[in-house]
């Protein structure tokens, strides 16, 4: 019978390490890299770590970033269009 809960811990580890050792090559000590972020967040969660280099490509999809309004407006403009 597998042991779950040993399981766990060891993947719980793992990620840890993996975690511990972005942080190491990415941050600042006492900084964490948050990947949904992108970016360096310091203890508190707010974050003024150093930023990686941003790549040349666009944006995906090849847009500039929208401010909320306008991704608002476009997706009530898609549905109208719709139906």
């Amino acid at each position: 019978m597998r042991d779950f809960a040993e399981e766990m811990r060891q993947q719980g580890k793992q990620k840890r390490s993996r975690q511990e050792m972005i942080n190491k090559v990415m941050c600042k000590p006492g900084y964490t890299w948050n990947e949904t972020v992108g970016r360096c967040l310091g203890p508190a969660g707010g974050g003024d770590g150093p930023m990686p280099e941003k790549p040349d490509a666009p944006p995906s999809g090849g847009e500039s970033p929208a401010g909320p309004q306008q991704a608002i407006a476009k997706e009530v403009s898609s549905r109208a269009m719709q139906g």
